[in-house]
């Protein structure tokens, strides 16, 4: 029993990993595909219509991150909390086991850091730049 337990654990592992392995990921979008992938209901470029036809790429960059929980309820609380005020795109990321909020997409590290800075000031104090893939215009 423990046997097949332990084969099916591995197995589903491997999937996993096969699944997520970065030569599976696709690295260019264009917004209408991006908007069915990630967002719901055009979060990100409300009425910006210009955007409609750039495409965007995938690339290394910087993100904001307000908090790491295993609580998925305390993830969009916050969520929902840095949505009222940041106008950048927040990001839920599961990394199991944790839930890690996430703002922006930014290229330099000087940006991801007066961001961090402006965050902490609007209440989160645990507030930090970390190296992150990131999506940008092309």
């Amino acid at each position: 029993m423990i046997t097949l337990l332990l084969t099916v654990t591995l197995f589903g592992q491997a999937i996993q990993q096969e699944f997520l392995h970065p030569s599976k990921v696709r690295k260019k979008y264009k917004f209408k595909e991006f908007e069915t992938i990630l967002y719901s209901e055009d979060e990100v470029f409300k009425q910006d219509f210009s955007k409609l036809e750039r495409e965007f790429v995938e690339t290394s960059g910087y993100r904001i991150q307000l908090i790491s929980t295993q609580n998925l309820a305390e993830a969009i609380s916050v969520k929902a909390r840095a949505d009222s005020t940041c106008s950048d795109p927040v990001y839920v990321d599961f990394e199991p086991p944790n839930y890690k909020v996430r703002i922006g997409n930014y290229l330099s590290n000087e940006e991801a850091v007066n961001m961090q800075n402006e965050m902490q000031k609007q209440g989160f104090k645990n507030a930090w730049a970390v190296p992150s893939k990131i999506v940008v215009v092309k």
